[in-house]
């Protein structure tokens, strides 16, 4: 499943796979809470096995929609999952 795919079952709205790569995650754009971030990195972790959070400590790759799709992306390959 793609980041986008995920994010929009955590979020529960399927409009969400479609938005653009730059909308924000958090403040000023979609705006997910704690909690909802730690199920999307929770997800991600199980889809992908790519875990943000032990990568990413200052959790830059949470920017946009584009950001976490192209981290997560890009430590798949590195693992071989590419």
């Amino acid at each position: 499943m793609s980041v986008p795919g995920i994010l929009a079952a955590v979020v529960g709205d399927p409009a969400v796979a479609g938005l653009p790569r730059d909308t924000p995650l958090l403040s000023g754009g979609l705006g997910l809470d704690s909690v909802t971030v730690v199920r999307l990195l929770a997800e991600i972790r199980t889809a992908t096995g790519v875990d943000v959070a032990d990568l990413d400590l200052d959790l830059d790759a949470l920017a946009t929609i584009g950001t976490l799709t192209d981290f997560v992306a890009a430590h798949r390959e590195q693992r071989g999952g590419g």
